[in-house]
């Protein structure tokens, strides 16, 4: 879905004027012219089973798994993981994977902040055909930027056909492709709904993980979910976590590349859990966030071997997109994860859709990767 906004033209205010025998004609034309498991250390966020015990969903006896086909609809190559000696990371040992922290892009306001730079555009919107100020339509097939300046709502048109969508709308449908365990979220108003937790120090009251049965590779994943930040952010609670291509074995929901939405800190990270207490950050950005509020926010996730980016927007300041680019080494292929973690107010997961990106959209993810 494209959004629109409106751009006035200015052309010459005056017309020759001719001279003629008789007499002589003149006349102008003038237009004027976006409380944490006693487990979690000081940068944690969500805290599984002190024990260590794997997810429910990837263990012995459940529907086994899938792989679903994302290939990439153009000719470009993607990053050969199958030859690199690093092995998937759990969090089972102090191992962690290769990374390298990247700079996050924000294009609001043109400050520059001590984790990234931040540029300003110009609106978000546009109308078919249009140009902005450097004579590029931001919305056409040579334009650069996000791409959540056009898109909102994760629409279809972001993806090659057919991708997978997934509209929280019907419990069976729901159930043949995904698994929670412990608070498991629950589908209530057309919603996959995570909490509100009872906030109790039992971890295992405030912990809600599902996960996809079907595998997936290099892939687009985008997220529309609301969510309402307490009007006092307590460290440790709060969070929402997707993670990509998380192994089957992992003996955590968030053991690979996973990104937090940290209300508390207002920040949005890549990181990784490799241990009952212990988190690896490959990257982190600015969240813009409106306290004791509802805040819908659009989330796009890209993986393309040892690459990821992640664009994000929130409805409420749509001039300020996040763009968060990270490398580290994981499993080619894996599950999705979605996680609540002591939410006092329920995060509300509206709509997901998953699958490789349309031929218009891989060109600019592929240029935000790192």
């Amino acid at each position: 879905m494209s959004l629109t906004s409106s751009r006035k033209t200015a052309r010459p205010d005056s017309l020759l004027c001719l001279m003629l025998l008789a007499a002589a004609a003149c006349g102008d034309d003038a237009q004027i012219p976006g409380a944490t498991d006693p487990a979690t250390s000081e940068s944690g966020s969500t805290v599984g089973d002190p024990t260590g015990n794997q997810p429910t969903g990837t263990t012995a006896g459940d529907d086994s798994t899938t792989t679903a086909d994302t290939t990439v609809p153009t000719s470009t190559s993607t990053a050969d993981t199958g030859t690199d000696s690093t092995s998937p990371l759990t969090s089972t040992s102090n191992e962690t994977a290769t990374s390298s922290t990247s700079t996050s892009t924000s294009t609001s306001t043109g400050e520059t902040t001590e984790d990234g730079t931040s540029t300003s555009t110009g609106a978000t919107d546009t109308t078919d055909g249009e140009t902005g100020e450097t004579g590029v339509d931001p919305c056409g097939p040579d334009s650069e930027g996000p791409l959540l300046n056009c898109f909102v709502g994760c629409p279809d048109e972001l993806f090659a056909v057919p991708p997978y969508v997934e509209e929280f709308d019907a419990q069976a449908q729901y159930d043949a492709h995904w698994g929670g365990t412990w608070a498991a979220p629950t589908l209530a108003g057309g919603a996959l709904n995570f909490g509100p937790h009872p906030m109790t120090m039992d971890w295992w009251d405030n912990y809600s993980p599902t996960w996809s049965k079907q595998e997936y590779g290099d892939a687009l994943l985008c997220v529309r979910l609301r969510l309402t930040p307490p009007m006092v952010g307590i460290p440790d609670e709060d969070m929402f976590e997707i993670t990509s291509r998380l192994p089957a074995d992992a003996a955590f929901e968030t053991g690979a590349m996973a990104l937090g939405l940290l209300t508390a800190d207002e920040q949005v990270v890549f990181r990784t859990r490799i241990a009952e207490a212990q988190w690896q950050e490959h990257a982190e950005a600015p969240l813009p966030l409106d306290r004791g509020v509802e805040n819908t926010l659009d989330v796009l996730i890209y993986s393309q071997g040892d690459d990821y980016v992640a664009e994000l927007r929130n409805a409420a300041h749509p001039d300020d997109i996040t763009v968060l680019p990270a490398t580290a080494q994981f499993s080619p292929k894996g599950l999705v994860t979605l996680l609540g973690w002591r939410n006092s107010e329920a995060v509300h997961v509206d709509r997901l859709v998953l699958g490789a990106p349309s031929a218009d959209a891989y060109p600019k993810l592929a240029a935000e990767l790192p």
